[in-house]
């Protein structure tokens, strides 16, 4: 055997090896593992996904909780004559100091009272024709939304009930969004209804709850529902 048919058999057979480990040459001459290839194409897929999913409007699976109350026609009542004040839940960890401090300090009588049961008050309390509405939270989310709030309603100066039957969380179906008061025995409250694939940002649907004021007690009272689609 001369020596040039010696180097192409042993070309041959080193090319026969490379090709089972998966390894080629690239276009510089220089060895190159598929595996290092293979790398290189999953993380750019990866990065392009990643990308892809920091684009889309993420839906936050906790945002739709269950708020059946609000899809009855005629929610049955929770409130009765005569009940105290609900007590703040509480809540896990540690609330921001800084979101504490946005909360408004007491002016009426009424606010001591809901803050003297842990509500921190947050927003303007809404008043007119004897009645008087009075939001409180028991926690903040990471941007100092209310966490486990709720709205409480005094008539005369008397606490006639609340404008949900469970404490709410910001953004997530059957939270309370507005408050309209309409005389001096009836008001309005709207919540904000998400569909399982609305983003945080906008809910699909709104219901509308009639409230009317009894005069046994007073009491908060619900007269109908009405769920539509959001503006």
């Amino acid at each position: 055997m001369n020596v040039w048919n010696y180097r192409v058999r042993l070309y041959r057979s080193r090319k026969k090896i490379l090709t089972v480990l998966g390894i080629t040459r690239n276009g510089a001459g220089e060895l190159i593992s598929r595996k290092v290839r293979m790398t290189s194409r999953l993380m750019r897929v990866t990065s392009l996904t990643i990308a892809i999913v920091a684009c889309h409007p993420v839906t936050d699976s906790s945002q739709v909780k269950a708020a059946s109350w609000l899809d009855q026609p005629k929610p049955a009542s929770w409130n009765k004559p005569g009940l105290p004040i609900p007590t703040a839940p509480k809540i896990q960890g540690t609330v921001d100091p800084r979101c504490r401090d946005l909360a408004r300090p007491p002016q009426l009588e009424e606010d001591k009272r809901v803050r003297g049961q842990g509500w921190d008050l947050v927003g303007a309390f809404q008043g007119g024709w004897e009645i008087l509405v009075i939001r409180g939270t028991a926690g903040y989310d990471g941007m100092c939304r209310p966490l486990k709030y709720q709205a409480f309603v005094f008539v005369r100066g008397v606490f006639a009930g609340t404008l949900s039957p469970v404490a709410m969380d910001s953004r997530t179906d059957g939270a309370l969004s507005q408050v309209f008061l309409q005389s001096d025995g009836r008001l309005t409250a709207e919540y904000l209804r998400y569909a399982a694939k609305d983003p945080l940002c906008c809910p699909s649907r709104t219901t509308r709850i009639e409230f009317e004021v009894a005069a046994d007690g007073p009491v908060l009272r619900s007269v109908s529902a009405s769920t539509s689609p959001s503006k």
